[in-house]
């Protein structure tokens, strides 16, 4: 997992996180370990974290488009991390976990493209954030698309 230097700066515990989830490159001991490598931090801004995944064979189906579960574990992590770009009042310094995710599949992308993952909070609270996901491939086409819904389990962000 790769970000820029300039949005950890911004943003540490994003920082923090994708480095954290990047430590392991080339050796799958999480679920995650499969997509991590491929996946960049491009853009971090208030409540929006976009960002770039590369198709390989191993994010395939037998059609050869990226493979439905891969689609929600992208959302999944991608959209987790951007509880860590909220700047209003109830900020999280830990990604939480999930309680509902929804994806909805559009246009299937093959191995050897590079697919936009656009996640934005749309609510963050005390206890429950609200993400939603766009994946565009590289002709700007929406593909696929996700509601995540996170609970934190720091009680820090619940004071």
């Amino acid at each position: 997992m790769k970000i820029e230097p300039s949005i950890a700066e911004k943003y540490p515990d994003l920082g923090d996180y994708a480095r954290l989830y990047g430590r392991r490159q080339g050796h799958v001991e999480f679920w995650e370990d499969y997509i991590s490598p491929y996946l960049s931090i491009t853009s971090a801004e208030q409540d929006r974290l976009v960002w770039e995944f590369d198709i390989h064979d191993i994010h395939c189906n037998q059609l050869g488009n990226l493979h439905g579960g891969c689609v929600a574990t992208l959302i999944d992590v991608c959209s987790s991390f951007a509880t860590l770009v909220h700047e209003g009042k109830h900020r999280w310094d830990m990604i939480g976990v999930s309680t509902d995710l929804g994806v909805s599949y559009m246009i299937g992308v093959s191995s050897g493209n590079k697919i936009r993952l656009e996640c934005q909070v749309q609510r963050q609270g005390k206890s429950l954030s609200y993400i939603y996901t766009k994946v565009y491939d590289e002709e700007g086409r929406t593909c696929y698309s996700g509601s995540h819904t996170k609970y934190t389990i720091n009680t820090k962000s619940n004071m």
